[in-house]
């Protein structure tokens, strides 16, 4: 989908505003829904963002194209990957998925409630599992509005300069970003999957 995205048609925004509806229907921990979601529409916050992802995502992007060199199947998610932070500037709207409380809040609510350390693995799992459904749900909902998604986080490794670009509260964390676009043609099929059989395991591993 990365190589797909329509940078020149605009966006009605109007369609993402109904599809985040959908998607806040996903589940998360407690039904806290501690979740924020920053809608990019602005060329300048769009560009700034970008050269935010494009150095950050710069070592993934040199491990990946020798992974690529070694393994050529890998050549096309790599090239996805290039073409994505290339143009992320030219998107038409992108999605950051926020939380409204840090990680260090989240365990401390863990250890007030009788959680003995430590506690990452737990908090951390009900933290960002309590974002990454509405995530997956809003790619849906977009699709579903003719509209094309593709999702990363690699912006994260420099989300104090993304949050300036934001203008992000301190105790507003980032969950990763969201590139909306209408797709280019009209015909699609399922990605390149291991099959049920490969990851499935009965009653134990």
């Amino acid at each position: 989908m990365r190589r797909r995205l329509d940078f020149e048609r605009p966006v009605d925004t109007g369609l993402v505003r109904e599809a985040l509806a959908t998607a806040l229907q996903a589940p998360n921990g407690s039904n806290d829904q501690p979740w924020q979601w920053v809608v990019v529409t602005d060329r300048d916050r769009r560009r700034r963002l970008a050269d935010c992802y494009r150095s950050a995502a710069r070592p993934y992007l040199e491990a990946m194209k020798a992974q690529a060199a070694e393994d050529p199947d890998r050549r096309g998610v790599w090239q996805a990957s290039v073409h994505l932070a290339e143009h992320l500037h030219r998107v038409p709207v992108l999605v950051v998925p926020c939380l409204s409380v840090t990680p260090g809040q989240f365990e401390e609510r863990f250890a007030r409630m009788g959680f003995s350390g430590p506690l990452e693995h737990v908090a951390h799992s009900v933290y960002y599992g309590s974002i990454w459904p509405a995530m997956w749900s809003l790619m849906l909902a977009l699709r579903l509005r003719g509209l094309a998604c593709a999702v990363t986080a690699l912006h994260l490794a420099r989300d104090r300069q993304a949050a300036d670009v934001l203008q992000l509260p301190d105790d507003v964390t980032q969950a990763g970003l969201l590139a909306v676009a209408h797709p280019r043609g009209d015909s699609f099929r399922p990605a390149p999957r291991r099959t049920v059989q490969e990851v499935w395991h009965q009653d134990r591993w």
